[in-house]
């Protein structure tokens, strides 16, 4: 059983104000932790974004670039 599906049996047994303030409470958990983009991209996308990018990449592959490779 999924947490969602165990937050809506345990929501559901609450007295409705109860409920209401679940409902508050995700609400403001889904603006702090907000959904994954949908799926990966998509060949035009990644070409696009690609093209973007270009124009970094001699800066990227310049010598002493990798210090930033570290954690």
């Amino acid at each position: 059983m999924s947490t969602a599906e165990k937050l809506f049996l345990k929501a559901r047994s609450l007295p409705e104000e109860a409920q209401d303030a679940v409902l508050r409470v995700v609400e403001q958990l889904a603006v702090r932790y907000p959904a994954p983009a949908a799926g990966p991209l998509t060949m035009h996308e990644a070409a696009e974004l690609r093209g973007r990018l270009a124009a970094w990449e001699e800066d990227w592959d310049s010598p002493g670039m990798e210090v930033y490779d570290q954690p």
